[in-house]
């Protein structure tokens, strides 16, 4: 039970599907709800959208939800003793006008129809990786701001404000229009050593600083919620708590698996597999961590967890079902999980496609699920190579894919090393950010009893690797 004196800090995700809502208390409690899922909009080739109004739709119930549990539970909610941390899917770009209204559906970081827009910036911006980390891609909200003014100039014309999932969450509590370095950083606008935005890159596009939010710190707090008698019942009773900078999701999520030193490595394995690192000095392909004097060595692929969901779906069964697989590579295809293209900047998301290789008539249900967790493994292992990132022994992973023994297994197996797997995600993280940020983080940690499982690699699969790299690079 929650003591009735006790600190609550929540951490609210606006992932790509639905929002995560989690509760840690200084007592060691940990408590979770999640919402229904929402809708995203595929207009056309390449385009990926949703609707804001969803996310806070979906936020409010569970959020309210989780509340009632913990004050059905003996927890107070006030200022005094809660504070809450946010974050959400990076790079999606949330497009407000002057009174807060909505110009044009949110570009999701899946969205890619900004190709030719990430090569005229390659031209315009030479220095671009060097001040922002990365190289333009389709998914960054520079790219999407581009693509705005040049296809929809009547929404460009109508825009105020710029900001990611978890900050148009933060302004519609009342927490003001603020956002932190994480988030900010997988923009494409942001300068990652100077931790402000850069007037380079804002020149190079003619972009008008003022529609870009402040930056503050992730531990600090931001705002507090604005609520009164007239607002709606959440507003109402959390109306005064602060509200922290908080983190874009994998900042968050390497904060909830402790890659939170320098060559620590996680693996989220949601419905994107992501592979991270923490790093003391920037370097290609990196973000800002939530933590100051910290950077995410970060690359992901779009469809891992979505992978194994799209199999259950064409199948008629459940993902439960796929994961217990007891097929093996001795009789299994390959799977290249590009069921939403390569996170290449200059693909057109196409010409690396999700395939099946080797598939043959006598291949089963379970030959199929085998091959796409396998080929999600093979993917992440590609990516933390392609970073250079090395780490300790152990990997640290998080995601709902983990909590399958099997596929721990697979990608203990590809990496050639343990996986220590903690069932706590990106809201976790930021939850941890925001007791972090009100000085009681070490009195949950000494109360909480949560343990890693620790998976060994149990396959020898070098040669089946070798065989995923000359498919892969033969559809190029």
């Amino acid at each position: 039970m929650v003591r009735a004196t006790g600190r609550v800090a929540l951490g609210i995700d606006v992932g790509t599907s639905s929002v995560k809502v989690t509760a840690i208390t200084e007592s060691g409690r940990v408590r979770t709800a999640s919402s229904a899922p929402y809708s995203t909009a595929m207009p056309f080739d390449g385009a990926a959208e949703q609707n804001p109004d969803d996310w806070w739709s979906a936020m409010v119930p569970a959020t309210s939800g989780l509340l009632g549990d913990l004050i059905d539970n003996g927890a107070r909610i006030s200022p005094e003793t809660t504070i809450i941390g946010l974050t959400g899917q990076m790079h999606t770009s949330v497009l407000l006008g002057t009174t807060g209204e909505v110009v044009h559906p949110a570009m999701l970081w899946a969205d890619k129809r900004a190709v030719a827009e990430c090569r005229e910036l390659m031209e315009r911006v030479p220095s671009f990786a060097d001040i922002t980390g990365n190289v333009p891609m389709p998914a960054f909200t520079i790219a999407h701001l581009m693509w705005l003014r040049r296809h929809r100039p009547e929404a460009a014309a109508k825009l105020a404000l710029v900001l990611n999932p978890k900050d148009e969450i933060r302004r519609r509590l009342g927490a003001g229009a603020t956002t932190e370095p994480a988030d900010a950083s997988g923009t494409g606008l942001f300068d990652i050593r100077s931790d402000t935005w850069s007037q380079t890159v804002m020149d190079a596009i003619q972009l008008d600083p003022g529609v870009l939010p402040s930056v503050a710190p992730s531990h600090a707090v931001s705002g507090t919620v604005r609520g009164d008698a007239g607002s709606p019942p959440l507003l109402e009773l959390l109306s005064g708590v602060p509200v922290t900078g908080g983190g874009g999701d994998q900042a968050t999520q390497a904060v909830a698996l402790g890659v939170t030193r320098p060559g620590q490595v996680g693996l989220s394995l949601g419905t994107s597999g992501v592979v991270f690192a923490a790093l003391a000095q920037p370097q290609p392909g990196c973000f800002r961590h939530s933590y100051e004097g910290l950077w995410l060595a970060l690359d992901s692929t779009h469809a891992a967890g979505l992978s194994l969901a799209w199999l259950a779906s064409v199948t008629g069964t459940e993902v439960p079902a796929l994961t217990s697989s007891q097929a093996g590579p001795d009789d299994s295809p390959l799977f290249l999980p590009y069921l939403q293209g390569h996170r290449d900047s200059l693909s057109d998301g196409r010409r690396v496609p999700g395939a099946f290789v080797g598939l043959q008539a006598h291949h089963t249900r379970e030959h199929l699920a085998y091959a796409v967790m396998e080929g999600v493994a093979f993917e992440l292992a590609r990516l933390a190579e392609s970073l250079g990132v090395k780490g300790g022994d152990e990997l640290r992973l998080g995601g709902g894919g983990g909590r399958s023994e099997r596929w721990r297994g697979l990608i203990a197996s590809a990496f050639g090393r343990p996986v220590s797997f903690a069932d706590r995600d990106s809201s976790f993280g930021a939850a941890v950010i925001a007791a972090e940020s009100a000085g009681w983080a070490d009195e949950f940690a000494a109360a909480n009893s949560a343990e890693a499982v620790v998976t060994q690699p149990t396959l020898e699969l070098d040669e089946r690797r070798t065989r995923f790299e000359d498919a892969r690079t033969s559809l190029m």
